[in-house]
């Protein structure tokens, strides 16, 4: 099993068709699919997006398929995104604990960019058109009980998508993901890591070439140095641009019995360069009640002059009783 592991971990951060000029600003452009790499839940996009250590509800389908083994029994999340003009962006996803080590999931995203003029060459108005994308996808998250002992928590997960673009053109494409996640109890302080590598597999095919997907490796950790307070951090290698780091923070608070609220805040360097830094900040708040949470996050857009909300609910029904959190 250790060495099953290590095999697809090291598969993984070599992806297919990557060249010398990969992971550096000489790459920005080079990728198709990018609505891939567009965050959802607005938890982990209030972190800044250091969430691929900390994820454990039904969005794991997204930031880490190995956190969808934390899921206590039932978790569903749904999320709704208006960015500038009348791109929106929704997203669903469901997971289901099969029994003490596995769970499984699936979940849907879907972008519309809203009416474009479609115009020719002699720049005659030819009309609208509505350009939309589609993912459709499957994960499955297990705990390892052969590499978990007293001192560590190993999680394993992958996941499997499907890509539809419908533009003036159509075109499919297909992709996976691969995760580990680690909780060690060794020191004074628990504290977790995790690795993931996203959207490897077969791009999108317009015409005659095929697109490279946004390929992307994270390496991420998680301390909760008092109680009700969390920080994450996370290292993100783009095959398609420099790498950069996210930052996060996040306070609870029970308000009163089955009531909680958070706040949070985050930092994320991807868009610096570009954007400025304003761009990189980002915040949000949650309030639980009962198996109901409600997160709402924002961001802005620096130099587009723009803010972005993201809503989104998530439900996570509590687990019966179990070997693995009773052990715990």
């Amino acid at each position: 099993m250790r060495k099953t592991l290590l095999i697809l971990l090291a598969c993984a951060l070599v992806p297919g068709g990557a060249y010398a000029g990969d992971f550096s600003s000489s790459a920005i452009g080079t990728t198709g699919a990018q609505f891939l790499t567009m965050d959802i839940g607005a938890r982990g996009i209030g972190l800044g997006g250091a969430y691929t250590a900390v994820t454990n509800d039904a969005n794991s389908l997204y930031w880490n398929p190995a956190g969808l083994a934390k899921i206590p029994r039932v978790s569903a999340s749904f999320m709704y995104t208006r960015y500038v003009e009348d791109v929106t962006y929704q997203s669903g996803s469901y997971a289901q604990r099969l029994n003490d080590t596995a769970v499984i999931a699936g979940g849907f995203r879907y972008q519309d960019l809203g009416a474009i003029t479609h115009t020719d060459t002699s720049d005659n108005d030819l009309g609208k058109f509505h350009p939309r994308n589609y993912v459709g996808e499957l994960g499955w998250g297990q705990s390892v009980y052969d590499l978990s002992d007293s001192e560590v928590d190993i999680d394993v997960g992958a996941s499997v998508r499907w890509i539809h673009s419908d533009l003036l053109e159509h075109a499919d494409g297909y992709a996976g993901d691969l995760g580990v996640q680690s909780r060690f109890y060794s020191g004074r302080i628990p504290f977790d890591m995790a690795f993931v590598a996203q959207n490897m597999g077969m791009g999108q095919r317009f015409d005659v070439k095929r697109d490279t997907l946004p390929f992307r490796a994270k390496l991420g950790g998680a301390i909760h140095p008092i109680r009700g307070l969390m920080l994450s951090l996370d290292a993100v290698m783009p095959i398609d641009n420099t790498p950069y780091g996210a930052l996060g923070g996040e306070y609870s608070m029970e308000v009163q019995k089955n009531i909680k609220m958070m706040l949070r805040g985050g930092f994320n360097g991807m868009n610096v360069n570009d954007l400025g830094v304003v761009s990189a900040i980002s915040f949000g708040m949650g309030l639980s009640v009962s198996d109901i949470t409600f997160d709402y996050g924002f961001s802005p857009l620096g130099a587009l002059g723009n803010q972005v909300h993201r809503f989104s609910v998530s439900f996570n029904l509590p687990a019966k009783v179990s070997r693995r959190y009773r052990e715990r």
